[in-house]
C-alpha cells in the first residue's frame, strides 16, 4: 500500500497501482516462507519528517487509550506488545456474568519487564446482535464504581476506533463492525436528506441498538446502586455538529431520548446518602440542583437549603458534576427558588418545622447574608418576595415593613391594635437582622401619637366608646403601673383619664365608693389598711382549735410540761385555743394509747425477718425504739398512735432523727401496725413541691 501522496488524487491512484498489483496473484509462484500461526504480515512506513514523527507519536497516544476497549469489542485479539513504549496488552478472556447480558471483563496491561507491572482495567459491556457498548468500572469491596471514560476516546467504535467521535456525546462507548463509516473514518453517517440513504439508516438502527442496551445498564446500575451514576448521565447537545450527524436527529433520537430516561431513573446520590431520581413520577421536580453564579456561592446555597431538604439536594462533592450536566427540565435551585419555598411556607412556624438542627431566625439571617453578598438578583428578590417575617411570625414583602426602635412596650402595641391600628403587622420580626433603612423605622412617639388619634376619635362619641371600653381598661391600667411615664407621653389623656370610663362604669364605682365610706364609718375607721386588718384577724380566729385527747396522742404529748414548752411555739400556738388547758386525765389517756402503738408495732418487727430487736431500748424518747437492727445497720424508730388517721410531728428530737439517722416512721391505727413511707406522705398530703 503506498500512501506516501499528498492530495487525495495521489492517494487515490496509488492505492488503485496497489489494487492491480495483486490482479494476477493467483499465476504467480506459491510462497513458501508463509509460516501458520506466526505474524508473517508487516507493515512499514518511514517517517521523513517532523510532521510524520508528531502523527506517529499522536497515533501512539490514542492507541494507548483505545487497545483496552479494542480488546473488548473483538475477543479474537489476544495479545498486542508496543515496542516503542515496551507495553504489553493482554486479552484475559476472564469475564464475569452479572446478568445474562451484563458482562464485566477484564483487560491487563504490562509495563517493563517486572513480573509485578501488571495491571488490570475492567470494563462492563453488553450486547445485542452485533452491536456492544462498554464503560469503564472498577469493583471496590463488592460494590461497582463507574469510572469517567477518558478524554479523547472515540465514542464510536467499527472494531477498530472511528477518530474524530470524540466529541459524539454518548455516555457510553459504542461498537458495531457494520458501521458505515465516512471515507476519512472519522465518523458514521448518521444524516438525514430527503431521499434514504441505506448506510446511514443502517447506523442509525445501530445506535438505536445501542440506547436499548444503555437503558439496560443503566436500570441495572440504578437498582443496584453502583457508585458514580452522573457518569451515565454524560449527554448534552454537541457543540459543533460535523457534517455526518444530523442535528435534529441527534438532539430528537439521542438527547432528547436519554435525558428523558434519566429524569424518571434514580441516579442521583442525596445529601442524605439515598438515590432519587430528578423527577416524580407524576413528572413534578424532586431533586433541587444548587444553581448560582460561583463554585463558592453553589456551595454556600447547598449548605444553607441543607438545614430544609438534604433529601433533594445532590451530594456535596456531586455539586459541580450536576452544575455542568442539568438541563431545563431539572430543578435549579437558586436564591429566588429557595425565596419562592419561604414565601410559600407563609409564616416562621411553618418554616420551624421543617428545618433541622438550627433556630428559624438564624436560618434566615444566613439567607439574608447570603443573598446580599453573593447574588446578582439580590433586589428583586428582596423586593417581590414575601420572605420577611412582621412580629407575628407572619412573612411579608420587605415593602411593608418597618424596624421597630425597640421602645415600644407590647402593652401599648396590643392596645394601638385594639384600637384599630396593628402596629406588630407592620413591623419586622425583633430576631431578623435586616437592613430596611433609616427611613423605615417606628418609635414610641409614633405609637404615642396614633394613640392619642384613636382615643380622641372615639371617646367623643360615647355610643362608639362602648365598643372599646376593655382597650380603655387596659389602657387605664397602664397608666396605673407606669405613672410617670404616663404623665410624660400622654400628658393631656392622663390628665382627662376619666374620658375613658362609660357612664354605667362611672354609675357603678360612685355606688362603690358609697357603701365603702357607709361600712367605714360604721366600723369607725378612716383607713382602707384597717379593713384589712380586721378581715384578716377574724381569718385567724375561724382557724383556732380546741385541745383535745385526740390531738395530744397525734402529737405524742404525755405530759403538761410537755404541752407548755409545746405551745410557746408562735405557729403551733396560733393553732389552739389559749382559754383551755388539757387535764390529768387526758395524759393518762395519752400516754395509754401510744404504749399501745408501741407494743402493736414491736410485735409486728419481731415477725419480720429483716428486724433484729434483741437491744431494743425503749427508754430513750416515749415515742423511739432504739437498738433496732434491720440487716447489719441499726437505725431508730418512731411510733405514733393514728386512731384519729392522722399524725402531728412536733417534738425537735423525733425530726432529728427522722432527718439525721438511720430511721423509720411506724404508725398504729388500730387496724394494721405500718411503715409510713415518704411516698405515702406526698401522695395522702397532695405535696408536689418543697423546699429544700
Amino acid at each position: 500500500m503506498d500512501r506516501s501522496g499528498f492530495h487525495l488524487d495521489e492517494i487515490t491512484d496509488s492505492v488503485q497501482i496497489s489494487k492491480d498489483s495483486v490482479q494476477d496473484l493467483d499465476d504467480k509462484p506459491i510462497f513458501k516462507d508463509y509460516e501458520e500461526g506466526k505474524f508473517n504480515t508487516s507493515f512499514n512506513y518511514y517517517l521523513t519528517d517532523e510532521i510524520g514523527h508528531s502523527v506517529a507519536k499522536k497515533g501512539l497516544n490514542d492507541l494507548d487509550k483505545c487497545l483496552p476497549y479494542t480488546f473488548v469489542f473483538v475477543e479474537e485479539l489476544k495479545t498486542i506488545r508496543v515496542k516503542h513504549s515496551g507495553k504489553l496488552y493482554k486479552n484475559t478472556t476472564e469475564f464475569e456474568e452479572i446478568t445474562p447480558n451484563i458482562r464485566v471483563v477484564k483487560i491487563r496491561i504490562k509495563e517493563g519487564v517486572e513480573q509485578n507491572s501488571w495491571t488490570s482495567h475492567e470494563f462492563a459491556y453488553l450486547s445485542k446482535n452485533l452491536t456492544t457498548i462498554a464503560i469503564p468500572i472498577r469493583t471496590v469491596e463488592n460494590c461497582i464504581e463507574i469510572r469517567e471514560i477518558e478524554e479523547g476516546i472515540p465514542k464510536l467504535f467499527c472494531d477498530f476506533p472511528l477518530i474524530g467521535t470524540e466529541t459524539f456525546n454518548f455516555p457510553v462507548i459504542i461498537n458495531n463492525p457494520n458501521f458505515n463509516p465516512t471515507d476519512p473514518r472519522d465518523g458514521v453517517f448518521l444524516t438525514t436528506s430527503q431521499r434514504e440513504n441505506p448506510l446511514a439508516e443502517s447506523n442509525k438502527q445501530y445506535i438505536q441498538e445501542a440506547i436499548e442496551l444503555y437503558y439496560e445498564l443503566l436500570e441495572y446500575a440504578s437498582n443496584n446502586k453502583w457508585y458514580n451514576l452522573h457518569l451515565l448521565a454524560q449527554v448534552k447537545p454537541l457543540q459543533f455538529y460535523p457534517n455526518w450527524v444530523s442535528e435534529l436527529w441527534y438532539k430528537e433520537n439521542i438527547l432528547k431520548s436519554i435525558r428523558q430516561k434519566l429524569l424518571y431513573t434514580p441516579i442521583v446520590k442525596t445529601a442524605n446518602n439515598d438515590l432519587n431520581s430528578i423527577l416524580t413520577e407524576d413528572g413534578k421536580k424532586y431533586i433541587w440542583f444548587p444553581q448560582s453564579t460561583s463554585k463558592k456561592s453553589r456551595k454556600e446555597l447547598w449548605k444553607i437549603a441543607k438545614f430544609w431538604f438534604p433529601w433533594v439536594l445532590p451530594c456535596e462533592n456531586d455539586i459541580e458534576i450536576w452544575n455542568k450536566l442539568i438541563w431545563k427540565d431539572c430543578g435549579k435551585l437558586n436564591s429566588d427558588q429557595l425565596s419562592a419555598f419561604i414565601e410559600n411556607k407563609g409564616s416562621i412556624d411553618e418554616l420551624e418545622n421543617e428545618l433541622k438542627d438550627i433556630e428559624p431566625f438564624q436560618w434566615l439571617n444566613k439567607f439574608y447574608e447570603f443573598i446580599k453578598e453573593e447574588d446578582d438578583d439580590y433586589d428583586s428578590i428582596i423586593n417581590k418576595r414575601a420572605i420577611f417575617p412582621n412580629q407575628y411570625g407572619v412573612f411579608v414583602r420587605k415593602s411593608k415593613l418597618y424596624k421597630d426602635k425597640g421602645d415600644i412596650s407590647n402593652d401599648l402595641k396590643l392596645i394601638l391594635n385594639e384600637l384599630g391600628n396593628d402596629i406588630k403587622d407592620v413591623l419586622l420580626h425583633k430576631e431578623i437582622e435586616f437592613e430596611l433603612g433609616d427611613d423605615r423605622e417606628i418609635d414610641i412617639n409614633f405609637v404615642v401619637k396614633e394613640i392619642n388619634s384613636e382615643v380622641t376619635s372615639k371617646v367623643n362619641d360615647r355610643e362608639v366608646a362602648k365598643n372599646y371600653k376593655t382597650t380603655f381598661k387596659k389602657l387605664l391600667l397602664w397608666f396605673k403601673k407606669n405613672p410617670e411615664t404616663a404623665k410624660e407621653l400622654f400628658p393631656n389623656l392622663y390628665k382627662n383619664k376619666h374620658l375613658l370610663y362609660d357612664d354605667d362604669e362611672i354609675l357603678v364605682n360612685i355606688e362603690k365608693a358609697e357603701m365603702l365610706e357607709e361600712l367605714m364609718s360604721e366600723l369607725n375607721i378612716s383607713e382602707i389598711s384597717e379593713i384589712r386588718n380586721l378581715i384578716e384577724k377574724g381569718q385567724k380566729q375561724k382557724s383556732i382549735l380546741p385541745i383535745t385527747e385526740n390531738i395530744l396522742t397525734s402529737m405524742g404529748i404525755t405530759s403538761l410540761e410537755e404541752w407548755q414548752d409545746a405551745i410557746k411555739d408562735k405557729n403551733l400556738s396560733e393553732l389552739f385555743s389559749h382559754e383551755s388547758t388539757p387535764t390529768t386525765d387526758m395524759f393518762v389517756y395519752v400516754q395509754s394509747l401510744i404504749e399501745k402503738a408501741k407494743k402493736n408495732v414491736i410485735k409486728v418487727l419481731t415477725n419480720l425477718p429483716e428486724y433484729n430487736l434483741d437491744n431494743l431500748d425503749t427508754s430513750t424518747a416515749p415515742t423511739v425504739l432504739a437498738g433496732v437492727f434491720k440487716g447489719d445497720k441499726e437505725i431508730s424508730i418512731i411510733v405514733r398512735p393514728a386512731y384519729n388517721n392522722e399524725v402531728i410531728i412536733y417534738y425537735g428530737s423525733e425530726r432529728d432523727i427522722l432527718d439525721y439517722e438511720p430511721s423509720e416512721l411506724w404508725i398504729d391505727d388500730d387496724i394494721d401496725p405500718r411503715q409510713i413511707t415518704l411516698g405515702h406522705i406526698l401522695k395522702s398530703s397532695n405535696i408536689v413541691k418543697f423546699p429544700v
